[in-house]
């Protein structure tokens, strides 16, 4: 049983949530049927104040919108055009707020919530009422008709009704995080219903899916969440690259299959992200604000480094093989793992910034493995710092969580070791790198040469930056120079658009 709130005291709100406390009082005398809903009542009710706040409202949503983003100098806009609900997004407590507003759907607030998902989101909150009497008495004073507060003060995850997987298949992935979050158990006909229900998963357009997942990503944990995906069948509906996995043997290097080794790769990743320091002390606040940044919407890159997790070895089924002396082998694993990770990103729709950087760390998650096997030179470690480029802090921390949930009989602890020690080296040569500006960019070969935009032009960049920091080329002049033999070398001497043509000079 957990211990919810008895009463939603007015005052004692406002304490808890000025922000909010003064929103309702706000909103209660200019409106009238505004419900406060959703995840933050949820999570209230439980102690906890949510940055992000629900709210459903009789009639058109967007003059309460418009009115809150003008009175907290907000921002307002329509967040999804079918639905009419509105987004607005505000300063305060020094970050942000997010407030959607919903138009209710069917005839009464209960109405909208038989139509929600569980019956512990299925719970509303009269703002009107709140402030009229300034205390709600709980469970009686909820509009919950679905028993949500039971349910949460039970620690059961119910649907609210027999068709809610039917109604909104995404509410399959949903019902997973939902499950981890709140520390719930599935309720018997619910957890049927996700059995039976899984493949209508592939129903539901990409970009939902991935929404959800990404949510699931952003929280440490979520190797317990797949692996429940797994154990109930909605994987191979899911994500039917993943299922050839299960089971799959390894080498002498590993001691699991290699699904049950994605998942302990995502609890040692889990562990450097909530510690970076334990490991790299030296790059643990580079690392830590590098993880936070956003990468897609609103979703940090730590999501989908996750997703590039549960996804690096995706390429080993169709590469396996057993060599004579018994001993097995994955040869290319990792460009066969690309390719997957590319189709995994059109069928997700994510951005294509998301989708190179998914494609770029499975398809290179072994290079740091390769180098740390030969003798490195200065020049070595140089070509690979600049062949990961802005993806290395990444591939460090994947490649570190792989080696470390990697624990086999040929596994050594000395190995390890000699892998951390190597990839501090990288990550100091990644710094610097960093911190000396290139003498050119692509725009100089592009009106300099007359190159045009592609992968020669980010070659020759590429040798050109890398004779750079060997000291080859000094000045900006010197590196022009050079990327004009190069160009010339590579059979570009002729005319026509792409040809070149003599340095110009005078060019800042």
């Amino acid at each position: 049983m957990q211990d919810l709130k008895r009463c939603i005291d007015l005052h004692d709100l406002e304490e808890e949530d000025p922000f909010l406390g003064e929103l309702a009082r706000f909103l209660a005398s200019r409106n009238e049927g505004v419900y406060l809903t959703g995840g933050y009542l949820r999570d209230y009710l439980r102690g906890r104040v949510s940055s992000d706040v629900d709210f459903v409202v009789q009639g058109d949503p967007e003059p309460a919108a418009g009115m809150v983003a003008a009175r907290f100098r907000g921002k307002s806009f329509l967040l999804f055009p079918k639905e009419r609900t509105f987004r607005v997004v505000v300063p305060a407590d020094g970050g942000r707020r997010t407030l959607d507003f919903s138009p209710l759907r069917g005839f009464s607030v209960e109405a909208d919530m038989a139509m929600r998902d569980f019956t512990v989101n299925a719970m509303a909150v009269d703002l009107e009422k709140l402030v009229r009497q300034g205390c709600l008495h709980l469970p009686q004073d909820l509009i919950d008709k679905h028993y949500g507060w039971r349910d949460l003060a039970a620690g059961i995850l119910r649907e609210c009704h027999k068709e809610s997987f039917l109604a909104d298949p995404v509410r399959l992935v949903r019902a997973f995080r939902f499950r981890h979050l709140l520390g719930l158990e599935f309720e018997e006909r619910t957890l049927n219903h996700l059995k039976k229900y899984a493949s209508l998963i592939t129903r539901v357009p990409g970009e939902r899916v991935a929404v959800e997942l990404l949510e699931t990503l952003e929280r440490p944990g979520s190797s317990r969440v797949f692996a429940e995906i797994e154990a109930t069948g909605l994987l191979q509906y899911l994500f039917p690259e993943l299922t050839s996995t299960v089971g799959l043997e390894q080498n002498a290097y590993h001691h699991l299959d290699v699904w049950s080794h994605t998942l302990l790769t995502l609890d040692e990743l889990d562990r450097l992200l909530a510690d970076p320091g334990s490991v790299y002390p030296e790059h643990a606040v580079t690392l830590t604000e590098r993880m936070e940044e956003h990468l897609q919407d609103l979703h940090p890159r730590s999501a989908f480094l996750r997703l590039a997790a549960l996804f690096h070895d995706a390429g080993k089924p169709m590469t396996f093989s057993r060599g004579e002396d018994g001993r097995i082998h994955f040869h290319s694993h990792q460009e066969h793992g690309r390719a997957v990770t590319e189709r995994l990103g059109e069928r997700l729709r994510l951005s294509r910034r998301a989708r190179d950087y998914l494609e770029g760390l499975v398809g290179r998650h072994m290079d740091i493995g390769f180098m740390v096997k030969e003798e490195t030179t200065q020049r070595a470690l140089r070509r690979l710092v600049l062949r990961l480029g802005d993806l290395l802090p990444d591939a460090v921390l994947l490649s570190t969580a792989d080696r470390f949930a990697t624990r086999g009989p040929l596994t050594t602890v000395e190995g390890l070791e000699r892998y951390v020690g190597f990839c501090r080296v990288l990550l100091d040569e990644y710094l610097k790198e960093k911190e000396t500006p290139p003498l050119i960019r692509g725009r100089d070969l592009i009106r300099e040469l007359g190159m045009r935009e592609g992968p020669e032009l980010g070659e020759i960049l590429r040798k050109v930056r890398e004779a750079q920091l060997e000291g080859h080329v000094a000045s900006r002049e010197e590196a022009l120079r050079l990327a004009e033999r190069l160009f010339h070398v590579r059979g570009n001497s002729g005319s026509g658009p792409g040809s070149s043509r003599p340095l110009q000079r005078g060019h800042g």
